[in-house]
């Protein structure tokens, strides 16, 4: 039972931080509008920086940075161990795409995911990052480039089945990461549609598009 109360927790915990929708936060305080209601509707970060500007959208980031780590914090608190660390990141994750606070609407998850991988195994994640990186620079097609991130951060995150390194002695050795990871991508892929993607605007990414 105490196992069960302590996943609940975790579970519960998880989507509710997840859910404080930081960046509509942002964009109420600096511009008074919805983003629901701007532009593609998409609750994110870059969102807020092409809607209301930079320092907002910086604000935002950071936002969903703190609450990636208040996260991890949780979940080492109650637990310590990986599957927490992973439970909560997906739980997180599910409430910033399905915000209560927004009527079930909500963000991306991305800033979520990339922090939370980076923390627990940033050798694998860096490389995974790598994949986007380079098919932006080649293809200067962010949203191709962001699928290929997406198809390639599973098999990248595998690494860490077999070397780990963590200097705050998060790092484990496990497959857990790659599942994760690739409940996570797949999540992102059902839902993520090119035409519904904020960063296509030239405002927060200069020359680049779909």
């Amino acid at each position: 039972m105490h196992t069960v109360l302590l996943v609940g927790a975790i579970i519960i915990i998880g989507y509710l931080v997840g859910s404080i929708p930081t960046a509509n936060i942002m964009m109420h305080l600096f511009a008074k509008k919805d983003l629901r209601h701007v532009g593609t509707g998409n609750v994110t970060s870059t969102a807020v920086m092409i809607h209301a500007g930079k320092l907002p959208g910086i604000l935002s980031l950071a936002g969903e940075i703190l609450k990636t780590f208040l996260c991890l914090a949780v979940a080492g608190l109650l637990v310590g161990e990986l599957w927490a660390y992973l439970l909560i990141m997906v739980a997180a994750s599910v409430g910033q795409i399905w915000s209560v606070w927004l009527g079930w609407a909500g963000g991306q998850a991305q800033t979520i995911f990339v922090t939370g991988f980076m923390v627990l195994c940033p050798v694998a994640m860096a490389l995974a990052g790598l994949t986007f990186g380079l098919s932006l620079l080649i293809t200067k097609r962010f949203y191709l480039s962001n699928t290929i991130f997406h198809l390639a951060a599973p098999p990248c995150l595998l690494l860490a089945w077999f070397f780990n390194p963590l200097p705050l002695g998060l790092g484990y050795l496990s497959w857990g990461y790659a599942l994760t990871c690739a409940v996570l991508c797949a999540i992102f892929l059902l839902r993520h549609q090119p035409d519904t993607d904020d960063v296509v605007q030239t405002e927060a990414w200069g020359g680049y598009s779909r």
